[in-house]
């Protein structure tokens, strides 16, 4: 077949029909196929709609596939590194400014649908103050307030004319008649205490929740907003250092690695895939496009930004003719053809 088709009519077919696509994959010419070509599809994907084209089962058995059980290369995690140092590093976080992240408008918006989620709130502050580490600061702010009261009531006291020689006096009386009861003293103050924690827990708890409430609040969480918002990231990124910054993109790495395997990872994908389905079971893919805010010239920019490089590089190492050949040559070696000629 090799004899036979060597200088054949078919074999300058072949070469006409590889020169003929080569010439429309250069210049200006190949936008106008770009253009020309994706007309066609979208003319005809007009006419197709969703459940058309693909299943649900399908785009779920494709999603979870890359999402969860496709293994990622172990070289991930050190890509995943550079690139916090490289965001880490960059200028940009010089010149940016929180305001330019989050202008005021917005930050306002978020902050009262905050402050809207009483119940989400309510739960915050009462699994707060019910924590032990919250118990035993109450505790002792309440002992060294009454620990502190005690020490300046004694200074000043003693300011009076005649107190220092009785407190003198009286201390040392006391501690020769009962030596234990200075210990006895800081004992029984923290035991009063340790008793009456639970009723300032509850009132810090009723205080919390009312500040929370109040208009006081709100405005404070505004005047910190307007003291910080001119700073930039770069000062609020320095908080952290950049080992930091790298160690917490690695956790969060690892951390996803995990939860991509945990079933609600995957159910709730499917989840959503199916909502998205039944959305646009019925409707054709050009709606579907348009829904999305993907247009024709978006894809035509988008084409024309890779294509002429592709094929620059393809032809500039000699593998463009190859493409084509490789794609038509079994068509032209067949029988069809040769029997199409004769």
């Amino acid at each position: 077949m090799n004899d036979r088709f060597s200088g054949s009519k078919a074999e300058a077919l072949l070469d006409a029909h590889v020169a003929w696509i080569i010439a429309r994959l250069e210049g200006d010419a190949l936008q106008i196929e770009v253009e020309r070509r994706l007309d066609w599809v979208l003319a005809d994907a007009a006419k197709l709609k969703l459940e058309d084209v693909v299943t649900v089962t399908s785009v779920k058995q494709t999603a979870i596939g890359y999402a969860s059980d496709m293994t990622v290369g172990g070289a991930i995690p050190a890509l995943v590194g550079d690139v916090a140092l490289a965001l880490y590093e960059h200028p940009i976080q010089e010149k940016t400014r929180l305001e330019q992240l989050l202008p005021d408008r917005q930050f306002e918006e978020l902050l009262d649908k905050v402050l809207e989620l009483k119940e989400l709130r309510e739960a915050v502050v009462h699994e707060s103050v019910s924590n032990p580490i919250f118990a035993d600061l109450i505790t002792e702010l309440l002992y060294s307030g009454v620990r502190d009261y005690v020490a300046t009531s004694t200074k000043f006291a003693g300011k009076l004319p005649g107190a220092k020689s009785a407190m003198k006096f009286g201390k040392a009386f006391v501690d020769r008649a009962r030596p234990e009861l200075g210990t006895s003293l800081e004992d029984g103050i923290k035991t009063y205490v340790n008793k009456n924690t639970q009723t300032s827990l509850n009132a810090s708890e009723r205080y919390l929740q009312e500040a929370f409430e109040s208009e006081e609040f709100r405005q404070v969480v505004l005047d910190f907003w307007d003291t910080n918002k001119n700073a930039t990231l770069a000062s609020v990124r320095d908080f952290a250092g950049q080992l930091d910054i790298e160690e917490l993109f690695v956790i969060g790495y690892e951390y996803w690695q995990q939860l991509r395997k945990m079933p609600i990872y995957k159910e709730l994908i499917e989840a959503g895939i199916e909502v998205f389905f039944d959305t646009y079971r019925k409707t054709s893919l050009t709606e579907l496009l348009d829904d999305i805010g993907v247009s024709r010239d978006m894809m035509v920019a988008d084409a024309m930004r890779f294509l002429p490089k592709i094929v620059a590089g393809l032809k500039k190492k000699g593998l463009l003719e190859q493409q084509i050949r490789r794609q038509l040559e079994d068509f032209y070696r067949s029988d069809v053809v040769a029997a199409t000629i004769e």
